[in-house]
């Protein structure tokens, strides 16, 4: 561990997209210190270069070399397993992007690594991170819209036709269910409960690839609230978590809510937080006029609340807001999507 507590060493592997804005962050931030990155593509050296920090085309080099206190892994998923595991041997803690692995049985794997070695695990889900999560976790906890009845997920964009140009997007695993809805799963079980049952159809009619381009899925909560997933990535619409927060900068800001709450008090659109709720409220009902209240919170950025919370988890002040065992669960419940298309039958999500 780095003599200097404060401050922990940080590697970044896998430097695309994501990785690289991990990088940036990494290199930017007072709460850490990026010690080197690694790819085996040219894209390292760049980066590298870019951000002052070593490149390694070896996770190995730059494990042994640099010796950081954490990684951040940002490879294709079927590359976690073996990528983490590298790292939890030699008891460097672990951020790794979602889902924690391509299958049930690698990810619990790496939990059993993760114990093994008594090395943290972190699964980046930022969106735990964000403040109107917190806020949507807090009313809904507290009973701000009364029992939870039901939720409602709308998730459509239009990806672009060259996105697909690369071959494995167009294959199975792929898809919006890991890919994307993982998030919105991931939120759903944070704020709702566990889920207990999966029902799904996906169909390929939007693009015709090997991989499903649209989703419609029923869950049932074991509070005994219920759930509806209605998703696509070939439909031009504005409703998906990205497009109403603005999180991402490379797609457009519709400001259209997602995710709809429905209780037996009222009900909560999010991630703008509007509470619904009749006038009257002494004798509610339909034939009452219906208010909408805002929750006016301090926005943050979820990527920088996610990293300095791993710093806190490097250097063992907290554990992990979302640890291996719950990026399990996340990844069950979101592959059951997947199993319960293909039998046609109601799937109980299992982790073991």
């Amino acid at each position: 561990m780095n003599k200097h507590k404060n401050k922990p060493r940080i590697g970044v592997i896998g430097v695309g997209w994501i990785g690289h804005r991990h990088a940036k962050y990494c290199a930017s931030h007072s709460s850490c210190e990026l010690v080197g990155v690694s790819d085996p593509g040219p894209v390292a050296s760049k980066v590298g270069a870019e951000l002052g920090a070593p490149s390694f085309a070896s996770v190995d080099d730059l494990l042994d070399r640099v010796k950081p206190d954490g990684v951040i892994i940002a490879t294709p998923t079927q590359l976690h397993l073996e990528t983490a595991g590298r790292a939890l041997r030699r008891g460097v803690a672990v951020l790794i992007e979602k889902p924690i692995a391509d299958t049930v049985a690698n990810a619990r794997m790496l939990v059993d690594l993760a114990k093994r070695y008594n090395t943290p695990i972190l699964v980046g889900h930022h969106r735990r991170h964000n403040s109107a999560v917190k806020e949507a976790r807090r009313l809904l906890s507290e009973g701000e819209i009364g029992r939870l009845l039901a939720v409602n997920v709308l998730w459509a964009v239009k990806k672009p036709d060259d996105y697909f140009d690369v071959s494995w997007r167009r294959e199975k695993g792929a898809g919006p269910v890991l890919i994307n809805l993982i998030h919105e799963i991931d939120l759903l079980r944070h704020l709702c409960g566990e889920i207990e049952t999966v029902f799904a159809i996906v169909t390929r009619e939007g693009r015709g690839n090997s991989v499903e381009d649209t989703v419609v899925a029923m869950l049932k909560f074991s509070s005994g609230a219920v759930g509806t997933i209605t998703a696509s990535d070939a439909s031009p619409a504005p409703w998906s978590w990205d497009s109403a927060t603005g999180e991402n900068p490379a797609i457009y800001q519709g400001r259209e809510n997602a995710f709809r709450f429905l209780g037996s008090k009222g009900s909560l659109e999010f991630p703008d937080l509007f509470i619904w709720r009749y006038v009257e409220q002494a004798k509610p009902g339909w034939l009452s006029p219906i208010s909408r209240e805002s929750r006016v919170i301090q926005q943050n950025e979820a990527y920088i609340a996610q990293l300095e919370h791993f710093c806190r988890v490097i250097r063992r002040e907290e554990v992990p807001l979302i640890d291996g065992e719950d990026g399990l669960r996340t990844l069950t419940a979101a592959l059951s999507i997947h199993q319960a298309s293909e039998t046609g039958m109601p799937v109980a999500p299992a982790v073991d």
